[in-house]
């Protein structure tokens, strides 16, 4: 079964209306798609669909991290040695705070002290931070308002954050989109 593309343009519609910046799409049916400047695909390696939709390259893992990996996602209780070797200008790394909701308050202190560290990381090697809520259904979402207060709570100005993630997705994804011909 494949989704047609008036289910794309609608689901597009509705991720707009919500906030959300992921939806599913068929990767089968992605020949009958016309490209779309405001979905972002997350792939582990490119797949012919990103000819339709700009994309990032995605890693958990540090033995795959390479050069043409965007992004990298890490915990912030991992050993942040082996990411010191590995860390290239303009990777950006990502931190969700889903994890964070069940810690207990000691933990959820230290939590907040390790992404901080990371921010400054980031900041001295030339790479993006970037703070996700990690939410899997509507319901784990995270408020604007409670979005940047932990923004504010780490040290990060949210209007200087949310202006540089928007600039650095955009250069990632001006350079990752390779429109195919018909």
């Amino acid at each position: 079964m494949g989704i047609h593309v008036s289910d794309i343009n609608r689901a597009i519609t509705i991720s707009k209306l919500l906030g959300l910046d992921m939806i599913g799409v068929d990767s089968y049916y992605s020949t009958n798609m016309l490209p779309q400047e405001d979905v972002i695909l997350r792939m582990d390696k490119k797949y012919p669909i990103s000819d339709y939709f700009p994309y990032l390259i995605v890693s958990d893992n540090i033995r795959s991290l390479d050069s043409k990996t965007d992004l990298f996602i890490i915990d912030p209780f991992q050993r942040k040695d082996t990411i010191k070797r590995k860390v290239k200008s303009g990777l950006g790394i990502e931190i969700s705070i889903a994890s964070a909701r069940k810690l207990e308050a000691v933990m959820a202190g230290r939590w907040l002290k390790e992404v901080k560290s990371i921010y400054e990381f980031c900041q001295s090697n030339n790479c993006q931070f970037i703070l996700a809520s990690g939410a899997t259904s509507i319901n784990e979402m995270i408020s604007a308002r409670s979005f940047d207060s932990i923004l504010n709570v780490i040290g990060i100005s949210p209007r200087i954050y949310w202006k540089e993630i928007s600039e650095w997705l955009y250069a990632k994804s001006k350079a990752r989109w390779y429109h195919a011909k018909s």
